[in-house]
């Protein structure tokens, strides 16, 4: 009987093991259908062409009035052309540098210090809606961090993973160097999670 029990616990454990690798590069890929908002919001990372090409569609379709680039604390206006005007020069004014940068903990992950601008540009700019553009794999992330550094409801957000970047969402087509990639991205939600959790507690 005991037997019989063992096995039993061993295949269910061996199915969910078997759907969580089969599931776990397609829940990364998380996107939704964009809308027409305030600002599209650029992140960085090791392709950032193929972001941006994907960031300069969205600017040619007209879908926002501002494209962010937080990591380089850049923000363009967007006219009704689609012709993009710098008015990065006020986020470096002494008013603005003082109200709203500080020094972030080592521990913090880069998208995270990313987010952190992104929301502190926005505020500055009573912007209330961006499309979060990223690598296909990076969306989970930048979703799961959004949603604890803005902490509102009055904020719309939409994620769109970059089309120009070749990574696939079936494990089966997979490499091995792509595997490294999922691996690296779910330790760094782990991470995340961790010190992020660890944060709010401890005030």
């Amino acid at each position: 009987m005991r037997h019989h029990k063992r096995l039993i616990i061993l295949i269910v454990v061996l199915l969910v093991l078997t759907g969580v690798i089969f599931y776990s590069p397609r829940f990364l890929t998380y996107s939704t259908e964009p809308e027409k908002a305030d600002a599209i919001v650029i992140l960085l990372g090791p392709d950032f062409k193929a972001r941006k090409k994907e960031a300069n569609e969205l600017v040619n379709k007209r879908m926002a009035d501002y494209l962010i680039i937080p990591a380089y604390h850049k923000i363009y206006e967007i006219n009704d052309k689609g012709k993009r005007k710098d008015l990065s020069s006020y986020l470096k004014s002494n008013k603005f540098v003082k109200k709203n940068v500080s020094s972030y903990p080592s521990f913090y992950e880069d998208t995270h210090v990313e987010i952190i601008k992104a929301q502190k540009i926005m505020s500055g700019y009573g912007i209330k809606s961006a499309i979060f553009v990223s690598s296909p794999h990076h969306m989970r992330r930048i979703k799961l961090i959004a949603e604890r550094v803005f902490k509102t409801d009055n904020y719309n957000f939409y994620f769109v993973p970059t089309r120009y970047e070749n990574i696939p969402a079936n494990f089966w087509e997979l490499s091995s160097s792509d595997w490294k990639k999922v691996r690296r991205e779910y330790s760094k939600i782990f991470w995340f999670i961790i010190y992020y959790t660890w944060s709010e507690f401890i005030g």
